[in-house]
């Protein structure tokens, strides 16, 4: 009986100060600002889709902070003029427009609507061609919602409202989308072919 109650309050203080080890060192994360190697999470993100956007290509967009994304981040200092040490600091991260106040993914604050034809595309090598199998612009996989645009009409990254079509986010170019034009990705080939040529109203936001 004696052993169980000097166990019970040693175990409760192990506890208190386990939690307490765990709120500092995420609280030291979060004061950090710099990203580089084994970092995770949606501000490798948003670094990545800058870097693929500028034409850094670091592979998918997946949060990771890898070889690839290293490898990027390096080339790009070098060629910004920057301290070259593959840590994406405040420097690098001012220099490919990301603020933590204002998204990379997110870059149109206001809203507006504006006029597009819009043709329809999917993941296929025939739609794809020569890029077949490889993602989109930004590094988003192709699917549904993946749309490809003019980044002088439309800024990559920007979340889309496209009638007839629904919510997308402009992620992917291609050669023939010039001007007021837009291409959507569709789940199947099929699907692409049915949606046709049409005049749509899109609503930038």
């Amino acid at each position: 009986m004696l052993s169980k109650k000097i166990i019970l309050p040693v175990f409760m203080v192990s506890l208190f100060f386990t939690g307490l080890i765990l709120l500092n060192a995420q609280q030291a994360v979060a004061a950090d600002p710099n990203l580089s190697i084994g970092s995770r999470g949606n501000a490798v993100v948003e670094v990545q889709q800058a870097l693929n956007a500028k034409g850094y290509w670091c592979g998918n967009a997946d949060g990771i902070f890898g070889s690839k994304t290293h490898s990027a981040v390096i080339t790009f200092q070098r060629d910004a003029g920057l301290g070259v040490d593959g840590i994406v600091g405040p420097q690098t991260q001012k220099a490919l427009g990301l603020h933590s106040s204002s998204p990379a993914s997110v870059p149109s604050r206001g809203t507006r609507t504006i006029s597009l034809v819009a043709t329809g595309y999917c993941p296929c090598a025939k739609c794809n061609y020569p890029y077949g199998g490889q993602p989109s612009y930004l590094g988003y996989p192709l699917k549904k919602g993946i749309v490809a645009v003019d980044p002088q009409v439309i800024p990559m990254g920007s979340r889309l409202y496209i009638e007839g079509y629904g919510s997308a986010i402009a992620a992917d170019q291609g050669n023939a989308i010039k001007g007021n034009r837009i291409d959507l990705c569709f789940s199947t080939h099929q699907e692409a072919l049915n949606w046709g040529i049409r005049t749509v109203r899109v609503t930038v936001y």
